[in-house]
């Protein structure tokens, strides 16, 4: 893809970034990942509390997943309106607050409402990391970059579920909230004072020219194809660990609350890779990478079909690896691909993402009610299937790391 001339002076970008920034990265991706799924792994536990059905039950994962895509091209603009850093630390102090309080519900529709405005605060730190990781490091180490915001959030997630497990377990399920939404607030002043103010970040002339933005992205066949993409990453990875906590919970596993907990310490793996994909992503091009991940997922959910506990553990490992891989190259491609207004293109990437989780919590309740554990696989492979069959055709074969159009030079953001 060619890149239109540049016009003016651009400012010097983050040409030997310090590992405090790297480290401020990987926190942004691990905070919003901490209360995310943090029911995931607790529904065995909550359908005990509330006495719900399953379908009930994923609702406490669908309006989080929910919210977050109704507002992600929204704050995706408020991020282009008003700076990256600033929209990143207001979101997480703002998630800490909701998550502290959803510890104060008596009841599964109290819980549902301080989900729903959990989902609403998330969106922010998303949109604003992927656009400043875009804006502010050297064109080449963006996708490197972005391997180790996707792996914060890998280890946010791993951590959220297994730290609400730990605490559900020795308390409550109410304690689970308390101990995530402190760890958020510790976040914010570390975020604050290693993430470096922004060099390149130009403002949109209001939030409503930032909204007029959005058509164009939705006229440009490699974004429509990689949210198309995003969508089918999350329903399948959303899929597969809420169904899988039932199926293990059942017989003939029986597995309690603890080991169930324990079971996400698969993501670890994915936190070690997702980094060395971006590396490799520069090597071979994103889309090889791509395939590749999405193969190791598909080989992984097979695995998950045979009756030994320890082959269903790795197929888990397996198939979430290649999912974080899959991820990391789809979302180092929305900066690139997208002409202007970067961060409202990553922000409608992720309501697609998110509808995607949504759908993949709740719609696949129907078949496990039928088919069981092989009837959710068999969702799982086929979305697969299809968001590899759109890479293939329509991402190049190594698309240019180089932004689309530079930014002028700004005053550094005041945040």
């Amino acid at each position: 893809m060619s890149s239109p001339s540049i016009t003016g002076l651009a400012a010097p970008r983050l040409a030997q970034p310090s590992w405090r920034a790297r480290v401020a990265v990987v926190a942004a991706g691990m905070s919003a990942f901490f209360t995310m799924y943090v029911t995931q792994g607790l529904l065995p536990s909550l359908r005990s509390v509330f006495h719900a059905g399953v379908a009930e039950l994923s609702l406490t994962l669908t309006f989080t997943t929910l919210a977050v895509a109704v507002a992600a091209p929204f704050s995706g603009s408020v991020s282009d309106s008003f700076g990256r850093r600033r929209v990143l630390l207001c979101s997480i102090a703002a998630l800490a607050a909701t998550t502290l309080l959803a510890a104060s519900a008596q009841s599964l529709h109290a819980l549902l409402f301080w989900r729903l405005l959990e989902g609403l605060c998330i969106p922010g730190i998303f949109t604003s990391t992927v656009a400043y990781i875009g804006e502010e490091w050297p064109a080449g180490e963006v996708p490197a970059v972005t391997a180790l915001y996707i792996a914060g959030s890998v280890g946010g997630g791993f951590l959220g579920r297994f730290i609400a497990g730990l605490a559900t377990a020795r308390w409550d399920w109410q304690a689970a909230f308390v101990v995530l939404g402190l760890i958020n607030v510790a976040f914010v002043p570390l975020i604050a004072a290693w993430l470096p103010r922004s060099s390149r970040f130009r403002a949109s002339t209001g939030l409503r020219a930032s909204m007029v933005d959005l058509p164009q992205h939705l006229r440009n066949p490699l974004l429509l194809a990689t949210y198309a993409i995003g969508f089918g990453i999350l329903f399948s990875q959303v899929c597969t660990f809420t169904y899988a906590s039932f199926h293990l919970a059942d017989a003939p596993y029986d597995l309690d609350l603890r080991q169930i907990s324990l079971l996400f310490t698969v993501y670890l793996l994915g936190m070690l890779i997702t980094p060395l994909a971006g590396r490799l992503a520069w090597r071979f091009g994103q889309r090889q990478v791509f395939a590749f991940g999405v193969a190791a997922s598909a080989l992984g959910m097979l695995l998950t079909l045979l009756p030994s506990l320890g082959l269903i553990v790795l197929g888990l490992t397996l198939s979430s690896s290649g999912v974080f891989i899959a991820q990391s190259m789809a979302t180092s491609q929305v900066p690139v691909f997208a002409r202007q207004a970067r961060s409202s293109a990553v922000g409608l990437y992720v309501m697609c993402y998110y509808l995607g989780g949504s759908l993949g919590a709740f719609a696949p309740s129907a078949v496990w009610a039928r088919a069981g554990w092989p009837g959710c696989v068999a969702v799982v492979l086929l979305v697969q299937v299809l968001i590899a069959a759109i890479a293939l055709r329509v991402w190049p074969a190594r698309a240019s790391t180089q932004q689309v159009v530079e930014q002028p030079q700004r005053q550094p953001e005041q945040a």
